[in-house]
């Protein structure tokens, strides 16, 4: 017989459990009111294209068009609200995360990070702040000299044209709004690649978005990045990337094949050098 504290001990796992699940493996959204969820969500919007001539404002108080933000890199856009006091701080503590462990793949150098404002009463001041926070804590070895991570801020119309190009749909909430957390991969020609949801992310799935973007050619080996394509694909149903089956089977099919080759080979070598001693030895 379960006596009451066993009961209340098994109802705290299932509870723990789920929460668990639902933090890591499922869209995250900040909502108070639950009728909202109808019009709050990403639409994905995968090969469409953002507009470059969009204008925003960087945390240095700085004019930029969206075009000049790539620098022949692939970009990452992380939206949410400065001023938000629940989700976007875990969202960007995770987006933190995944920077700092994905450290074969630098900040800046083979990549851009965007945290932009869907709200446009916030401004530069709001993400002057906010950046300072996070910068200073992305470990020296993911992150080259220039930083790489933009905190940008728009006014109502720009906001409308980037949100409507990816998908992003969000609603006011009271004083505050009600959005999904994901992150959008970009490619170089600023083409939508993928999208990465909730609130933190797994590096393997974040450094395979970026190298899937960029077709392998950012980080240390080409090769390498060649390989880890050829043996991953983004699985849609699941949101994260996979093994291909098909394609390991493949290359462990050449190996052996390779292997067996190399082997018969070996002997066959061996076997002719005998050969040749034993009719040297015979002619003298």
């Amino acid at each position: 017989m379960f006596n009451y504290y066993t009961l209340i001990s098994i109802r705290t796992f299932f509870l723990i459990f789920i929460i668990t699940f639902s933090y890591y493996q499922i869209p995250a959204y900040s909502i108070s009111n639950t009728n909202d969820i109808k019009e709050v969500g990403i639409n994905e919007k995968l090969g469409g294209f953002i507009n470059p001539e969009l204008e925003f404002v960087n945390q240095q108080g700085e004019k930029v068009k969206f075009g000049q933000l790539f620098n022949g890199k692939p970009v990452v856009i992380n939206m949410l609200y400065l001023t938000c006091p629940r989700i976007c701080t875990f969202a960007l503590d995770g987006s933190l995360e995944v920077i700092n462990e994905t450290g074969d793949l630098v900040l800046g150098t083979d990549y851009e990070f965007l945290s932009i404002s869907f709200n446009p009463k916030e401004n530069h001041i709001n993400s002057s702040e906010k950046s300072k926070k996070y910068l200073s804590g992305i470990k020296k070895s993911s992150i080259n000299q220039i930083t790489g991570w933009t905190f940008l801020t728009s006014d109502s119309q720009n906001i409308q044209k980037l949100t409507q190009s990816i998908g992003y749909n969000f609603k006011k909430d009271g004083d505050e709004f009600a959005h999904p957390s994901a992150l959008v991969i970009l490619t170089p020609e600023g083409e939508i690649s993928r999208y990465l949801y909730g609130l933190q992310h797994d590096p393997k799935d974040f450094k395979l978005a970026l190298i899937e973007s960029s077709d392998g050619k950012i980080g240390k080996s080409t090769l390498a990045n060649k390989v880890l394509l050829f043996c991953y694909q983004f699985d849609p149903i699941g949101k994260r990337y996979a093994l291909k089956a098909l394609n390991i089977v493949k290359a462990g099919g050449v190996v052996t094949l390779l292997a067996l080759s190399g082997f018969l080979v070996f002997f066959w070598v061996r076997e002719k050098g005998h050969i040749n001693k034993r009719d040297g030895g015979s002619k003298s």
